[in-house]
């Protein structure tokens, strides 16, 4: 799970300050922006290779440069630990995953039907969530309160 995925997921970039303009992407950074502290999460969008959110300057990222937005966002430590929470999980569950049963390897549906195409998402597997949006495991709960509608 991606910073950009878990923002997507409760419509929320954490009341971005948008800053519109042309970067360059060097050495693998950002260049440095005087208004973004070093460790602040950004949003960079128009990027033909980078669009996604990245924590100041960024690392590893592909040599551009391009007119568009670097929006800081305004994250909170606790989004941030959520975001840690859940990647952990799901590093762990995918090994508890493949042990607990092949099915997993059938794919993600438990029934799909073509004449109008609806499907039905496995939940779990036995007692063991496949997916972190799960009630049980809390994770929804804590989103919920950066969640917009």
């Amino acid at each position: 799970m991606t910073m950009l995925e878990l923002c997507m997921e409760c419509r929320n970039f954490h009341k971005p300050d948008i800053l519109p303009g042309e970067y360059t992407i060097s050495g693998g950074a950002l260049a440095p922006i005087p208004s973004i502290p070093d460790g602040a999460w950004v949003r960079i969008v128009g990027s033909l290779y980078n669009d996604g959110c990245y924590q100041f300057p960024g690392s590893g990222l592909a040599d551009e440069t391009f007119d568009g937005a670097v929006w800081l966002m305004h994250v909170s430590p606790d989004f941030v630990a959520l975001l840690n929470d859940i990647n952990e999980w799901e590093a762990e569950s995918k090994q508890a995953i493949a042990d607990a049963t092949a099915e997993v390897l059938s794919g993600p549906y438990s029934s799909e039907s073509f004449a109008g195409y609806t499907y039905t998402r496995k939940t779990s597997i036995g007692d063991i969530p496949t997916t972190w949006k799960d009630p049980r495991l809390g994770f929804s709960d804590r989103l919920n309160v950066w969640r917009k509608i």
